[in-house]
């Protein structure tokens, strides 16, 4: 799991990934499409699509009049347990830190 939530936070580290990732909540989009949306030439845009698919972050497919991606959310359900997860530990903490005991649960 710790691979994978590298592979996910370090992919979208980098702004102009994030910007491709939105782009791609609208659907698929052949890469020069999405090379124009976030204003990349596309050389740049090829690292960076790799670095998505290697995280799983994107699909890509070929077709005969070019080349299509597509964004895969589901990297983003590890990253987001672990941030709430780490979220919920934070705010125990700190309540502890503010009353000095450990939270009671509602009854």
């Amino acid at each position: 799991m710790i691979s994978a939530l590298d592979d996910t936070l370090l992919a979208l580290a980098d702004p102009t990934r994030r910007r491709i990732f939105e782009v791609l909540f609208a659907g698929e989009s052949s890469v020069a499409d999405v090379a124009s949306a976030v204003g990349a030439e596309q050389d740049e845009l090829s690292n960076h699509v790799v670095i998505l698919e290697e995280a799983g972050l994107i699909t890509r497919r070929r077709q005969d009049n070019g080349e299509f991606i597509a964004a895969d959310p589901t990297p983003l359900e590890i990253a987001a347990e672990w941030i709430n997860t780490n979220r919920e530990l934070w705010a125990m903490r700190s309540q502890i830190e503010d009353t000095g005991s450990a939270p009671t649960s509602p009854q």
